[in-house]
C-alpha cells in the first residue's frame, strides 16, 4: 500500500513539473559577466540548475563522510 501511495506522490509531482516546463519554454537570456551569453528555455534553465544542485549537494555529503571517515 506505501509503494501504491509513494509511486502516485512520485507520478503527481511529475506531471506538476512536466506542466511547468510545457508552460514555461519561453527563451530568456542568461549572462555571466557580460562575457558568455546563452539564451535558453527556461525550464531547461531550471533543469540544469537543479541538476547542479544535487551533483553539488552529493558531492558535499561525500565529502563530508569521508572526512568523518578518516577521523576514526
Amino acid at each position: 500500500m506505501i509503494r501504491l501511495i509513494s509511486g502516485l506522490f512520485k507520478l503527481a509531482v511529475f506531471a506538476v513539473i512536466l506542466v511547468f516546463a510545457i508552460y514555461n519554454f519561453e527563451v530568456v537570456t542568461l549572462r555571466f559577466a557580460n562575457v558568455y551569453e546563452f539564451n535558453l528555455p527556461l525550464a531547461v534553465i531550471l533543469f540544469l540548475v537543479f541538476v547542479l544542485g544535487i551533483a553539488l549537494g552529493s558531492t558535499m555529503t561525500w565529502v563530508s563522510k569521508l572526512g568523518i571517515k578518516n577521523r576514526k
